[in-house]
């Protein structure tokens, strides 16, 4: 599993701007999750004179994030490449790195708090 001190640096990166980025993303044909597009607006109260923005129809394009998820657990290439547990990860300065979801503190607290559940219901 790679963690923050083996993170590329600037120089390491492939693409040479957010563009480049976003069209290898799109270019990507793995799995077969469409994408969706969803129209939205405002909705709620609008003064006299409203703000442009109340008034655009917005588009916003995603993949069904579950049928994703699914595709990427289901690929030889992410075997290996996830943390299932919460973990702590210090610089050489003894700083705290942040890496990953599996590195923070949410998924720490909730692995504690869910260990209490269960070990309250084991000792009943």
């Amino acid at each position: 599993m790679k963690h923050a001190s083996e993170h590329p640096t600037a120089a390491d990166v492939p693409w040479r701007n957010a563009d480049d980025l976003y069209k290898t993303i799109d270019s990507i044909q793995s799995g077969d999750a469409p994408w969706k597009c969803y129209q939205f607006s405002y909705t709620g109260p609008k003064p006299v004179v409203p703000p442009r923005w109340m008034e655009e129809t917005y588009e916003l394009n995603a993949r069904d994030v579950v049928l994703v998820l699914e595709h990427q657990l289901d690929t030889s290439d992410f075997n290996g490449q996830s943390d299932y547990a919460p973990y702590q990860e210090f610089n050489p300065q003894g700083d705290r790195v942040y890496s990953n979801l599996m590195s923070g503190r949410w998924a720490s607290r909730e692995a504690v708090k869910n260990f209490m559940f269960y070990r309250s219901i084991w000792s009943s």
